[in-house]
């Protein structure tokens, strides 16, 4: 073991992968909300920045599902995992 630097204690890839996808649709919720509080604000570039970071954590978790088999198997659609954030076009 190399002391601890950068492990997590387990060599499980799929609990890697899955910590992974609920942190990132943690924060593209979290970002979501940050726009919207941004757009009541009349802050439009904030908004736009707020938006970005949550496309952004939103292709995290869907590269995280993919790598998972979610959505092209496993009866989970990529929608019904992201918390209705539909992933960027």
């Amino acid at each position: 073991m190399d002391g601890g630097e950068g492990t997590t204690g387990t060599r499980d890839e799929h609990y890697d992968l899955v910590s992974v996808l609920y942190h990132a649709l943690k924060e593209a919720e979290r970002c979501n909300g940050y726009a919207n509080d941004a757009e009541a604000a009349g802050e439009a570039e904030l908004a736009a920045f707020f938006r970005e970071a949550q496309e952004m954590q939103v292709r995290l978790a869907e590269g995280a599902k993919a790598m998972l088999g979610i959505g092209a198997a496993g009866g989970i659609s990529p929608g019904g995992i992201s918390g209705g954030v539909a992933p960027p076009s």
